[in-house]
Formats: C-alpha cells, structure tokens, sequence
C-alpha cells in the first residue's frame, strides 16, 4: 500500500508520498532538514499513542509539517497492524490534525486534485468532514482512527486481483493463496480448512459484513485435485474428464424438486467436491429437509455423494445478532424460533457451527494465514481408513470433555469425527482430551453463547 498527502501552496497543489520502512535501529524521518524533521517528529510523538515505532520514513524534501503529519500518522498504523504489506492501493489522505485530533481538510484545487490523482492511480480519497466529497472515490472522516478503519473495510471489500506478493510483486494466485485479501478471522478459515479437508459439514453464522459469504466463496480453491477412484466417479456424473473438484452452489429458494432432478440428480454434481449454501435460512423447508437426509445417507438414488457442505446464515431474524455496532431487539425465544425454523434436525447434523463477528478494525492486526496443503491432503488420504475403524473408540474421551450436558448421539459422532480430522491434521497419533475440547469447542449455536 502507498500513502500520499497532498498540498496546497497557492494555485498549485502537490501530491506527497510517504515511504515506510522497518528499522533495525529507531525511528528516523528522512528527506527533510534537520529541523523539520525534529519537529515534525515532536508532532508525531504528541498525536502518536505509546513509543514510537522502529521505522524510518521517507517524505518529500517540500513537504510542510501540516501537510505531512496526518499521512505519517496513518503509514505508520498501517505499518504497525501490517497493512501496508498486503495490499497494493494507493491512499490519498488530504487534511491536517488539530490540537483535538480532528482531520481538517482545506478546500482544494478540484480539477488538479482529480488529475494528480489519476497520475498516482489513487484508489482512495480520505477527507476532513468539513469538505464535501471530492468524488466518488472520497470519504469523509472525522479523525485519524475513523480513516484508518474507513481503511481496513476498502481492503476487505476490494481484495480481487490487488494483493501482490512482497517479494515478486506479482498478484498472488486463489490457488496458492485461498485467502489473500481477508483479514483476520484465523479460527475460521482453520476451520473450513478442517471442513474441507474432512469432507464434513459446516456452518458460519453472524450479521452482515462478517465475512460469511467470503470465506465461503473459497472453498473452491481449497479443494484438492481429483485423484483415483473419486475422479472417475466424478467424471462419469459430469460426463467428461476434469482435474479440479466441482464446487456447486445452491440458490436461495430452489425447490426440492430440482434438488434431486435429473439423471443424474442435480445435487450428485457435487460429489467429490463442496456445496456451497448462503443464506440458509432463505431456503424452502423442504430444500432444507431434503440436505440433512442427503448428510446422513451420503447417496442419492443410485448415485455417491460425499462433499463439503459449507452454509451461512444471520444469527436472528433481524440480522443483528453479534453485530457490536447494531443493535438487535430479538428475545431469546425468537431466536430460538428462528434457528427452529432453519431446523433443528439439520443444524445437529453440521460438525462445525462458528459465529463470525465483525473484526475490530482499529485494534486488529493483520496475520498471514497458510493453508497446510500438506496437512489437508494427509487427512483426505487417511479418511477411508478412518471410515471403516468408525469412532466409537473416541466416545470416552469425549465424555469426559463433554461433562455433564446432553447431546445427541448423531452430535458425538460428529465431534469424535471433526477431532480424530484435527489429530490427522496436526500430525498427531491420537486424539488427545485437548484435541477433543477443540472439536468440541468449534459446534456452538446462539443457545450456547449466551448473546442475551
């Protein structure tokens, strides 16, 4: 990411890059005569919060302390949370701090502005609130910290073909890299890792912005290439040879008759690979229904189907459920209806159940997330194996972590199964209590977190 500022000196304007690096050594400004320098660093030192940062900064010998200041401010939090280094926008930040901390934008030359812009290839505009937009691309705010969350969610919503590798520089491919360009959420991408990887069912929910649908959306390119037994299944479905695993998605509303339509049944296309259901709670009953027989039968008809089902749904009716910025006015008995009329008999029949929560864009950092492709093809290997010893032998232990509360026995299979795919994947020769208590851990309904 780049971070520019721009100023004003008369009739022109001048647009000032700021470059950031790490240090080994303390935090140095460069470019400026000592004396701006020192003050413009006493300026960050008052505005910035705890020490300052091993980081040495590169700003135009021309630059003005005000002009400056709030586009150091912002590179270095970037710098900080690591941002800088997974995305490769360009960032105007136009406006000065105040003795309060506001961004305060003056008026500026709008048909240079639009044009510096253009030049540098700017993706992004962040204002003062006393100025109008100054297109479409420009968003008002009021402080440094609102800028930089104004940040994080452009860097989540505009991920596609913009995260570049740092040593290449090259646009990194959904092959290698699933989840390049989402930020955050580790106990979840794990966890469609483990869904994959086990060819078990799971589902994410939470309010909107999230990153339910997402993460869902990568699932396609977590699925391993199709080998043996399993690719010839496929292609006799398909009618013709394909290397990739096929990834299927159902529509909200389609009706249980085209579920299982045609020879063979639509559904079947998914065998071998993942079915992907958003909004689960938008879909017929009897669509619903029909998915928790076809998880329990693993056929339909005279066809095989074993695949990934990856769902997302809202947490209540109102959507608001877990959202720290919204408020939602659901009682607990209509949550509990609304996750009743999902169905009960469907839900109990996922491995993993995880709410998703809007990640704290102020305070979070940003960490790599490597996909084990290793580890997801040991336990796809090991998963005929483990299907004919069964997981009865697990039941002690999972007794033991499970306590005193009563689930299903469906449930225990469930999480004995997502415990021995975890152990597989760690390289682990036994399911140890620990292990267990993190299956376990990863099935929790809105009944079982307590929201209200």
């Amino acid at each position: 990411m780049q971070i520019y500022g721009y100023q004003r000196t008369g009739f022109t304007g001048t647009l000032l890059r700021v470059q950031v690096a790490r240090s080994n050594t303390t935090f140095t400004i460069r470019g400026l005569s000592q004396a701006k320098a020192s003050r413009l660093k006493a300026e960050v030192k008052a505005y910035y919060q705890g020490p300052l940062p091993r980081l040495s900064i590169q700003v135009p010998a021309h630059s003005s302390i005000d002009g400056i200041l709030a586009p150091v401010l912002l590179a270095m939090i970037c710098m900080e949370k690591n941002l800088m280094e997974i995305s490769n926008h360009s960032i105007l930040l136009y406006g000065t701090v105040d003795l309060t901390g506001s961004l305060i934008s003056p008026p500026p030359l709008h048909r240079e502005l639009t044009q510096l812009c253009a030049e540098a290839r700017i993706s992004l505009i962040l204002s003062g609130e006393n100025i109008s937009p100054i297109n479409k691309h420009c968003i008002s705010c009021p402080s440094i910290a609102s800028a930089l969350s104004q940040l994080w969610r452009f860097a989540l919503l505009h991920p596609e073909n913009e995260i570049q590798s740092k040593e290449a520089g090259k646009k990194l491919r959904l092959e290698e890299y699933p989840f390049s360009g989402i930020l955050g959420l580790q106990e979840a991408k794990q966890a469609l890792c483990y869904a994959v990887a086990g060819e078990l069912p799971l589902l994410f929910y939470g309010p909107p912005g999230s990153g339910k649908s997402l993460l869902l959306s990568r699932t396609k390119a977590l699925l391993p290439p199709l080998r043996g037994e399993r690719a010839q299944e496929v292609w006799a479905i398909h009618g013709k040879q394909s290397k990739e695993s096929p990834f299927l998605r159902l529509e909200a509303g389609m009706s249980q008759q085209k579920i299982l339509a045609g020879a063979p049944p639509w559904i079947s296309h998914a065998h071998g690979g993942a079915l992907l259901v958003d909004e689960l709670s938008n879909q017929k009953l009897k669509a619903r229904t029909t998915l928790a027989q076809l998880l329990d039968t693993h056929q339909v008809g005279d066809y095989p189907l074993h695949y990934s089902m990856v769902a997302a749904t809202n947490g209540c009716r109102c959507a608001n459920l877990g959202n720290p910025h919204g408020i939602c006015r659901c009682t607990q008995a209509q949550i509990d209806q609304f996750w009743g009329l999902i169905g009960w008999p469907l839900l109990d029949r996922f491995a993993i159940a995880l709410a998703l929560e809007p990640e704290p864009l102020l305070t979070g950092t940003v960490q790599a997330f490597h996909v084990d492709r290793k580890a997801m093809e040991h336990v796809r290997s090991l998963q005929p194996k483990r299907e004919s010893e069964g997981v009865a032998h697990l039941f002690p232990c999972y007794s033991k972590v499970m306590a005193h509360t009563q689930r299903s026995l469906r449930r225990a299979k469930l999480c004995c199964t997502l415990a021995q795919v975890i152990a597989d994947w760690e390289g682990k020769e036994s399911v140890t209590q620990e292990i267990m208590e993190k299956a376990y851990s990863l099935y929790l309904l809105p009944k079982d977190r307590h929201y209200h």
